[in-house]
């Protein structure tokens, strides 16, 4: 009996092994190259595909408008001791960036509990490593605790977002030109799919909202949200619901981006990219395909790191 236990045991320890892969640089799948669009590397699924093209959409605006080049992976591990060097060498080794060098990117290590920022030369001035380093610890390490991958990642790519949108990098161009000469139903379809996925998560996220955590009706109404923190065009509300079926009181926080208040009603920061995109934008690569690459950018030393 005993050497079943133990043969059971180094099965066990076989497969989460193999399932808990490390990475080397080049192992990591740079996914702009296949897809210009997309900017989330996630080969370990860390991430849902909704937080995926949340974040994708933030990236693409970016871009699009010449602000900056944002790269985001989120892997369980990586085959190297330092996650500052490991970062540096990922993105530098993509080239994210143009030649302005206004690369940003982004490297989260599940395993490690680390999250790590490296940004080029070009944004340093309106990103220092001392605001990196508040953006991780307010906006995404107190999800990160909660193993809410999802929620930090967005929070801290769409505040990134609302500080350079408007900065000195913003200076109201279209990077890309060649757009008009690509054929718009691919584009349109992959637009149209991350919509519907979008609408779909939302609706799902609603009516998880509105279940009661004690009677499980969906009868939870909002009683009342109080204005808890605002800062960097993102809001932090309580909201306190009642449950109309059986009385229970349920307290939930939630974010805002408020940055479209203060800028002629943008519209969510969420949907910019899609927007922008049917709208005459740009080309990351060339020709008809959906392919491209980042723009051959390098990086300094600038950024930072924490952990949870």
């Amino acid at each position: 009996m005993k050497r079943y236990i133990v043969i059971l045991c180094a099965l066990t320890l076989c497969t989460l092994t193999a399932f808990a892969r490390s990475y080397k640089v080049t192992e990591i799948p740079n996914v702009q190259i296949e897809n210009r669009y997309r900017f989330t590397s996630n080969p370990d699924g860390i991430l849902s595909s909704a937080a995926v093209a949340s974040i994708d959409s933030i990236c693409y605006d970016l871009r699009h408008r010449g602000i900056a080049q944002v790269a985001v992976v989120a892997v369980k591990d990586v085959k190297s001791d330092d996650i500052f060097d490991f970062a540096y060498e990922l993105f530098s080794h993509w080239g994210v960036g143009n030649n302005s060098n206004n690369g940003i990117g982004i490297l989260l290590v599940e395993s490690r509990h680390e999250i790590r920022f490296v940004t080029g030369y070009g944004v340093e001035g309106t990103l220092p490593d001392a605001l990196c380093k508040r953006i991780q610890m307010q906006f995404m390490l107190p999800h990160f605790l909660n193993e809410d991958y999802d929620r930090g990642m967005i929070a801290g790519v769409m505040v990134i977002g609302n500080i350079l949108n408007g900065s000195e990098l913003d200076s109201g161009l279209i990077e890309d030109e060649g757009y008009e000469d690509e054929s718009l139903l691919p584009i349109i379809a992959f637009f149209a799919f991350i919509v519907i996925l979008f609408l779909a998560v939302t609706l799902y996220i609603d009516r998880a909202a509105r279940r009661c955590p004690k009677c499980k009706q969906l009868s939870l109404q909002k009683e009342s949200a109080q204005l808890i923190s605002n800062r960097f065009g993102v809001s932090t509300y309580r909201d306190i619901y009642i449950c109309t079926k059986c009385g229970t009181r349920v307290e939930r926080n939630r974010q805002e981006d408020n940055s479209n208040h203060h800028r002629g009603g943008r519209g969510p920061i969420i949907m910019g990219g899609f927007g922008r995109g049917f709208g005459g934008g740009g080309s990351f690569g060339g020709g008809g395909s959906m392919g491209g690459g980042f723009g051959g950018g390098s990086f300094g030393g600038g950024g930072a790191g924490s952990r949870w």
